[in-house]
């Protein structure tokens, strides 16, 4: 088999700490393979760190899934300090000036075979551990082989072809052949498949935050859902992701909880339908994550309020990621309960400042889709005197002449009261909670997805109801038909279940409906006077990995 990967490879595998105590390892100097991973405990470190890799993906900025897309923009972004920083937003928002040596693709690229090369490390050295015992040993081949295909999922979705490399690498390689997306799929789905029998049925049977037989299930259907859009995709595809989106389903061991908000619920990350998650939490020296902390606004430099007195209520805010007005138009707030439960549209002073009290409401977005009328600002105005009113049509940047006022209403479903380690000046008072990979209400909408590509629409309506029925209000009615499911109709109700989960851009890859960015997104349309440029469903290959390869590897078309 030819070599295949992209950079030279050094891993350390020491210095990860976790939240969860299935994920804790020791924190070693001077170890290597050869001396540490020769018995049990040393190789359960290793596996740890298998699955301590996913933080890289999503800490502490997961840039690719969330902007130039139809439901997140950029906002007033300090990446580390000053303009110059905010290029790399630009590049990946815009699309317009992405180049190869965008860091944050250079980075995602870099740790997502970093992943991979612990995962080839884990299944190199199974099998000379001589006090593992079989069973274990099965089980955690077939866990790292389903996060090694996750890590390649989100490689090929991003990058298109990309070398498999199943090898451990303990010397530099210099040369690696990209494999064709079809190839990397069928390796994906090949590995799941072995994996899968091995894995743990009952969540409740192993640890906290291990892969199981239902995060391999979710992960076979979203890569026959996705592979069936494919020119290489097989006929069989979508009805292959519709049956393991029903197994899931019709498992005893996951569920939809009773309330679209009480998933998000602080210290509630082990409910039933959670599926798979990437781990985190407030123990001494780890740093956290940032998706308590991306999806807002500087509240804290506005008179009556301060970092330290908003911590608590709010969180530590910078506008990373800013939804597009399209994503707030989505939601009939009237119905839907998922509207307050993901966003915050009150403010409240946090300590008191001149003429402005503690407690005061300091600003106030109205509903969107509701009448907000002269009368009703003065009589809020009259009891909140301090109040500001933004309405939606400056909920948007404030600059490149775009008129808005960079104040929003937060995406909050992700605040953390427990926030407070120290991260870096950015990411101060990251978060404890765990960032949610798979749930079951995405695998609901998987399902109705692959039901309408199968033109079932009666039970892609039936999925979706399921969802809907859930996030309506008490006496409110937002069943649909049949004929209301199109894949843009699943689309706004994925952005309306899932917004900030860092799915958004996948999803729009996947069912070719990237346009929509260029169509909702302001900053996005601004920049793409013609539209959508076809070579924009691909990131280009970093050219730190061009640069290092000596023999020549590919760059992505166009760029």
């Amino acid at each position: 088999m030819k070599k295949k990967l992209i950079i030279i490879v050094v891993i350390i595998f020491a210095g990860f700490t976790s939240c969860k105590k299935f994920l804790t390892e020791e924190n070693l100097s001077g170890i290597t393979a050869e001396n540490y991973y020769t018995n049990a405990a040393g190789y359960e470190s290793l596996i740890n760190s298998c699955y301590a890799s996913l933080r890289g993906i999503y800490s502490p900025n997961p840039n690719l899934f969330e902007w130039g897309t139809d439901i997140t923009t950029r906002g007033e972004i300090e990446l580390v300090s000053g303009q110059a920083n905010e290029v790399p937003a630009i590049q990946l928002n815009e699309y317009r000036s992405l180049t190869a040596d965008n860091v944050p693709i250079d980075t995602f690229f870099t740790v997502a075979y970093r992943g991979i090369q612990r995962c080839n490390t884990a299944v190199n050295r199974a099998e000379g551990i001589p006090d593992l015992a079989e069973n274990i040993k099965n089980r955690r081949l077939a866990e790292v082989r389903f996060l090694r295909a996750y890590f390649y999922y989100l490689l090929v979705e991003n990058f298109g072809n990309v070398p498999i490399v199943q090898e451990e690498i303990s010397s530099p390689v210099t040369h690696f052949a990209p494999n064709s997306e079809q190839e990397v799929y069928d390796f994906m789905i090949a590995e799941l498949n072995v994996a899968l029998p091995n894995l743990e049925a009952n969540p409740a049977s192993t640890e906290p935050g291990r892969a199981t037989q239902g995060a391999a299930r979710h992960l076979l259907a979203l890569l026959y859902l996705t592979r069936g859009y494919k020119s290489f995709g097989e006929a069989a595809d979508f009805e292959r992701a519709a049956q393991l989106a029903e197994e899931l389903i019709g498992s005893s061991y996951y569920a939809l909880i009773p309330t679209f908000a009480e998933v998000f619920q602080p210290g509630n990350e082990l409910n039933r339908e959670i599926i798979f998650a990437v781990q985190y939490g407030a123990q001494p020296g780890y740093n956290g994550n940032g998706q308590n902390i991306l999806f807002g606004w500087r509240y804290w430099r506005e008179k009556g309020f301060d970092e330290v007195t908003g911590l608590r209520d709010y969180n530590r805010r910078i506008s990373n990621f800013m939804p597009t007005q399209f994503l707030y138009t989505l939601y009939n707030t009237t119905k839907d309960s998922r509207y307050d439960a993901t966003f915050l549209s009150r403010f409240y002073a946090t300590k008191t400042d001149g003429a402005i009290q503690a407690g005061d409401l300091r600003y106030y977005f109205p509903y969107p889709d509701q009448p907000f009328t002269i009368a009703d600002s003065i009589a809020l105005k009259a009891s909140n005197p301090n109040v500001e009113i933004i309405r939606l049509d400056k909920w948007k940047q404030a600059f490149n002449n775009v008129g808005g006022l960079e104040k929003f209403p937060m995406i909050n479903k992700f605040y953390d009261p427990n926030a407070g380690l120290p991260y870096n000046n950015e990411f101060a008072y990251a978060s404890t909670k765990d960032v949610f990979l798979f749930r079951l209400a995405e695998t609901y909408l998987l399902a109705a997805e692959a039901y309408f590509k199968l033109g079932q629409l009666d039970k892609a309506a039936e999925k979706l109801n399921a969802i809907r029925q859930r996030a309506a209000k008490p006496g409110q009615n937002m069943n649909i038909n049949a004929a209301d499911v199109s894949i843009d109709f699943i689309l706004d109700e994925k952005a309306r279940e899932q917004a900030g989960e860092y799915k958004r851009w996948l999803d729009l890859k996947r069912t070719q409906r990237l346009a929509r960015a260029f169509e909702y997104n302001i900053l996005t349309k601004m920049a793409n006077p013609g539209g959508l440029v076809d070579k924009y469903y691909l990131r280009p290959i970093p050219q730190s990995v061009i640069d290092r390869d000596t023999e020549g590897y590919p760059q992505n078309p166009g760029y």
